[in-house]
């Protein structure tokens, strides 16, 4: 009869959640330059033709981009900060307080 597996560490782990952490601020650094490449291509276009309103609109885009990308760094690093300051005996004791932060991450990466 097969028996049920139980892992012996924590599935989502301080060690795991501050890996996935790093992940999503090393590729949202990756998207924020990406997106400043992309202004600077629209902003030589919209300098030779002022006219060009599609350049000057995804000139704007591509600044926004870039500006959630930081948003984005900034929020994952205030819901780590706020997993830091919850005690331990705590976490275990309400589960309603760690999902909380798992749906913040979750929201947070697919924005």
């Amino acid at each position: 009869m097969p028996r049920n597996y139980t892992p012996k560490t924590l599935v989502m782990g301080p060690a795991r959640i501050q890996r996935i952490a790093k992940k999503l601020i090393e590729e949202a650094g990756e998207d924020r330059q990406l997106a400043l490449e992309t202004h600077r291509f629209f902003r030589t276009m919209v300098d030779d033709n002022p006219q060009d309103a599609a350049a000057k609109s995804l000139m704007v885009d591509s600044l926004k981009v870039a500006q959630a990308s930081k948003n984005n760094v900034v929020k994952v690093i205030g819901l780590l900060i706020k997993m830091e300051e919850t005690p331990k005996d705590q976490t275990t004791a309400s589960a309603g307080n760690t999902n909380s932060v798992f749906n913040e991450l979750d929201s947070i990466i697919h924005e």
